[in-house]
């Protein structure tokens, strides 16, 4: 028989259309909002105009994005080639019915929709970055313990009595119960005066610098914490408020007669890693130039027992590029455009009061001014929260070292106001907003590292905040500072979630539900470094069942019940409190 090609009428290519697009949902994870699910059915639906919006937008974007952006322009790029282009006329009218009939979204929620994600993804791989230290020698750790305890710095945690409620009658937790009873030696104190007009005429008076507790408005800070701020403004000022042209082959000392030269060349390690690590990556942030701070012990200063640090500063030009001045200016120039400092503070405040407080995602903190509420029969008194922020760049390489020196700045400052004074910090960074990748690895790599370099894991812990936070899928170590991994937090949502045996799947979550869930928590208008005190910590942890908390969270923030805020609305909330 012979068969004769006839054109299908345009009734019937509509109901083949239609019957595609039932057939081929989007295959990326999708909030429950009809007009996004619409909005996706559109863009199968070969939309020329749709597809064209969003390659270019695709081609547009920088390659320094957060790693979900990333993700959206592959997927953008693979939607390409399996999205029809329609040239015909009749197809053309076929597509104008099939508009109609869709509810399209509108203007002002497209641009919602796409500064988030078209099809987000809430997990990755964390590269694990490890930095090598030799750490501190037994005794000396052990006499800087013994003087923290005696200075109030490492406090004891405490638990009412079963029999005695009141706060007279206390039982210590922990392994300082008793440990160092009758010990009252420290480690010795140098002769600052002496030793310090020594150190001055051994070395040139424009580059050198000596600090101390004592000689400074931190008296009541803690040595090595405050070793350690000093040691990061010392990099910061080298590398941002010297012309380059007289840096070169430049040398600063730095000495810390508080510290000890276990801690300065923990100290210097860690930048040493740093300016390696963004040598190997290639990763010139300036065009053509990168500071290295190259830094050592120096050992003139060894008969007096006193470390002094040794910056030796060097230019690399990777390209031909003489117009340093210009580069110089247009990072000045980024600078200017960030936030003002009273608004990181009010978006900053916002999210608490939104995120932590309404939503009790932190059961222990009640206001956006303090926190630590509930945990009083601890010990742990309710104080301040701390805010501030730091003007460093993603842009300029050597800008983290401004944020290594703001941040520890502010650590040594909550120590000193003892936890009745300051119970935790939030530091935002709004110059890494579109950095997450290099925020999350190597930022809080260096952080964590120079939280053992300084022996202060008894005192303060770090936790990582981004407004493109996403959750640990569990195929590598992140670091102490972030979410839990997905298989954890699915393993807690169903310990505590199980489906009953009248529904079928009632509340059961995707591996990228969980991750949505967990990500949200840790999503801030601005990148956010928090840090806790350790015995807030630990007595939260005692207080609280983990696996209970992060499941609630995750039910509160994605799950599938109507009482659960969903993702629309996060995406909506977060964006209000960065317009603030």
């Amino acid at each position: 028989m012979k068969y004769q090609h006839t054109t299908p009428p345009p009734s019937l290519i509509l109901s083949l259309v239609l019957l595609w697009v039932a057939a081929h949902p989007a295959i990326c994870f999708l909030s429950s909002s009809p007009q996004i699910a619409n909005q996706y059915k559109y863009h199968d639906a070969v939309s020329s105009t749709t597809s064209h919006h969003l390659q270019t937008q695709a081609s547009s974007t920088s390659d320094n994005m957060p790693v979900g952006t990333k993700l959206r322009k592959r997927w953008r790029r693979r939607r390409k080639d399996s999205t029809v282009v329609t040239i015909n006329n009749e197809e053309d009218e076929i597509n104008a019915e099939i508009m109609k009939k869709m509810d399209i979204i509108t203007k002002d929620e497209q641009s919602t929709i796409s500064s988030t994600a078209k099809c987000p993804i809430f997990s990755m791989t964390f590269p694990r970055y490890t930095i090598d230290i030799p750490g501190v020698p037994k005794d000396e750790s052990e006499h800087r313990r013994i003087r923290r305890v005696q200075n109030g710095i490492i406090t004891k945690l405490v638990k009412p009595n079963s029999n005695d409620k009141s706060t007279s009658n206390r039982k210590e937790l922990g392994l300082m119960s008793g440990l160092f009873k009758g010990v009252t030696n420290a480690l010795p104190k140098n002769d600052n005066m002496m030793a310090r007009k020594a150190m001055e005429s051994l070395y040139p008076a424009d580059n050198f610098r000596w600090v101390s507790s004592s000689s400074s408005s931190a008296k009541d800070a803690d040595r090595d914490l405050h070793a350690a701020a000093a040691f990061w403004r010392m990099a910061s000022d080298i590398t941002s408020t010297q012309p380059i042209e007289q840096q070169q082959n430049n040398i600063w000392y730095l000495a810390l007669p508080e510290t000890t030269t276990a801690v300065a060349q923990n100290l210097c390690d860690i930048l040493n890693w740093y300016t390696e690590y963004a040598i190997s990556e290639e990763d010139y942030r300036v065009s053509g130039v990168i500071l290295q701070a190259e830094i050592e012990i120096d050992t003139q200063s060894s008969d007096t027992s006193i470390p002094v640090i040794r910056f030796i500063v060097t230019v690399n030009i990777k390209a031909a590029n003489n117009n340093m001045q210009q580069q110089q200016e247009d990072i000045e120039r980024q600078r200017q455009l960030l936030p003002k400092v009273e608004d990181t503070e009010k978006r900053t405040k916002a999210w608490v009061t939104r995120l932590l407080v309404k939503l009790g995602i932190c059961p222990f903190t009640k206001s956006e001014h303090k926190s630590g509420q509930g945990l009083q029969d601890l010990g742990v008194p309710v104080a301040d929260i701390m805010y501030c922020s730091s003007n460093a760049i993603s842009g300029n390489t050597n800008d983290v070292f401004i944020l290594m020196a703001d941040i520890w700045e502010a650590i040594s400052d909550m120590i000193a106001a003892r936890p009745s004074g300051v119970s935790s910090i939030l530091l935002s960074a709004p110059g890494y907003d579109d950095d997450f990748k290099f925020w999350a690895g190597p930022i809080f790599a260096m952080l964590e590292t120079c939280v053992s370099a300084v022996q202060a894991e008894e005192m303060v812990g770090v936790v990582c905040f981004h407004p493109s936070y996403v959750t640990p899928d569990g195929k590598s170590w992140p670091g102490f500072g972030h979410m839990h991994s997905v298989p954890r937090l699915k393993k807690w949502y169903n310990e505590h979630f199980k489906p009953s045996s009248e529904q079928s799947e009632p509340s059961s979550l995707t591996d990228n539900e969980i991750a949505a869930g967990g990500a949200w928590q840790r999503r801030t208008p601005h990148a956010v470094i928090n840090v806790l005190r350790a015995e807030q910590l630990e007595a939260a942890e005692g207080r609280r069942s983990t696996g209970e908390l992060y499941a609630r969270n995750i039910r509160v923030l994605a799950g599938k019940e109507e009482s659960s805020v969903g993702l629309d609305k996060l995406t909506k909330d977060l964006q209000q409190e960065q317009n603030l």
